[in-house]
């Protein structure tokens, strides 16, 4: 049987430097869109709850890959390799490696509550669909369970490693901001704008307050 092809710790670093990436970013919109004006939201409720919810999965889904288990690339085997090949790193001694690694491995250890429950959502609802989210709704809740700054603190943590093993690598550390990963805010502007317009007109037409809701850049009466 032929042996799969094995990435070298560069090919794994970049890798696992785009998983976060679009993990923050997703993250980011999920989170925009969950402090949103309502009035805006409610422009095409469901097409914004829809959106809403694939990029939170969408999030997690990629957290979940950047701590996976399997023999695949992950933050595990990203680690292993490091001290396989710490002699081959140009910024670094072999002991810095090795020190950078150990800080990692408890970095990640103290994240393990939080990545149980990432496999909890994958596992039982994101990638397939368990017996229990039907039979025991409140137990998955519960189990799967991951606030916005448990996430945020996560995508921090990870990209902290990823840097630190960058700068002796490479000699420079990773960007993992998505620069236009807020782009969906102009949208929501533009949405506004339009409803604030609706509401003067309305009043301009009707000499009496829009008796309809309006976004909160534009609360004042046009009467």
């Amino acid at each position: 049987m032929q042996k799969k092809p094995v990435p070298d710790f560069q090919q794994m670093l970049f890798w696992l430097v785009t998983e976060v990436m679009y993990g923050r970013a997703h993250f980011l919109i999920t989170r925009g869109l969950k402090r949103a004006d309502p009035v805006i939201l409610d422009t095409a409720p469901r097409f914004f709850a829809m959106t809403l919810g694939a990029h939170a999965d969408a999030a997690l889904m990629n957290a979940a890959r950047v701590f996976d288990r399997s023999p695949g690339v992950s933050i595990h085997t990203l680690l292993s390799t490091a001290l396989s090949v710490a002699g081959t790193f140009k910024y670094g001694t072999p002991m810095e490696v090795r020190r950078v690694v150990a800080e990692a491995k408890t970095s990640v250890a103290a994240l393990e509550p939080i990545v149980e429950a990432l496999r909890t959502r994958r596992n039982e609802t994101i990638a397939h669909l368990d017996p229990r989210t039907i039979i025991d709704p409140e137990g998955y809740v519960k189990a799967g369970r991951i606030s916005f700054s448990e996430l945020e603190g996560l995508f921090a943590q990870t990209g902290s490693i990823l840097g630190k093993l960058s700068l002796l690598y490479r000699g420079t550390s990773v960007d993992l901001e998505l620069k236009d990963a807020i782009d969906y805010e102009e949208a929501l502007d533009l949405i506004a704008d339009a409803k604030c317009e609706q509401a003067r007109r309305y009043e301009a037409d009707h000499k009496t307050p829009a008796q309809f809701a309006r976004p909160r850049k534009c609360r004042e009466r046009c009467v």
